[in-house]
């Protein structure tokens, strides 16, 4: 992106989409792991977040077919609702019957945003944020709304530190295991799964649009001599 390539600026740039995969892969560890503790039927990946339908507020007549009446009514023209999705579905996660929406976000407390504040308090107001776009969307559909929101560096939030031991509760009755070891067995997890996608961020190759970069497309052995160095006479 042309600025200077620091740890801070690398675990934030959005090119070459590799913040979207980081952001993937913490979702496929949570949905590994509630299919370990549930089953795997249990699991929804992006499930959808119904918000109603909004009825638009400024007088713009509705089409007939739209309306089922007649054109040139003046009534206000009714708008299909917002495809919001979630991250992961879980279901009998929090209570049994009941299905519980996450939506994860990883924030990087060294950006230059958030100097000065303290870590808590940021990764707080990120999970605020979350709840106050999908909360009430998820309970009026009777699901339940967790953020899951992390640090690059690996601090949960307090909304995920509660998910971790809630999930560790559910690993221990399933494994048969003491519920202590599965609660560092979750961190262990999750942290690890944020240290391996920091990882490419900080060494991963972002410009994938240069040709140069892809790999040559060969059938045979014959293309090799494309990849020769050029000698000039």
């Amino acid at each position: 992106c042309g600025k200077k390539a620091t740890a801070a600026h690398a675990l934030t740039c959005s090119k070459g989409g590799l913040v979207l995969v980081r952001h993937e892969d913490q979702n496929r560890e949570w949905g590994a792991l509630g299919a370990t503790a549930l089953t795997q039927s249990a699991v929804t990946y992006e499930p959808s977040i119904y918000s109603g339908r909004t009825a638009q507020k400024n007088g713009a007549e509705e089409p007939a077919a739209a309306a089922g009446g007649e054109a040139g009514t003046g009534q206000p023209r009714t708008l299909p609702p917002k495809e919001d999705r979630g991250d992961v579905a879980l279901h009998g996660f929090w209570k049994r019957g009941t299905t519980a929406i996450f939506d994860c976000r990883i924030t990087c407390l060294d950006a230059p945003t958030y100097n000065g504040c303290e870590p808590d308090a940021v990764l707080k107001e990120a999970e605020k944020a979350k709840k106050s776009k999908y909360l009430q969307a998820c309970l009026e559909r009777r699901r339940s709304f967790t953020p899951l929101v992390y640090s690059a560096d690996g601090m949960p939030g307090e909304e995920a530190l509660a998910a971790e031991k809630r999930m560790a509760s559910l690993l221990a009755q399933s494994m048969q295991r003491e519920y202590s070891e599965m609660c560092g067995f979750v961190r262990q997890r999750m942290a690890l799964a944020l240290a391996r996608s920091n990882t490419l961020l900080l060494r991963g190759a972002r410009d994938h649009s240069n040709p140069l970069r892809r790999r040559p497309d060969m059938e045979d052995g014959a293309g090799m001599e494309l990849l020769r160095p050029r000698q000039d006479d």
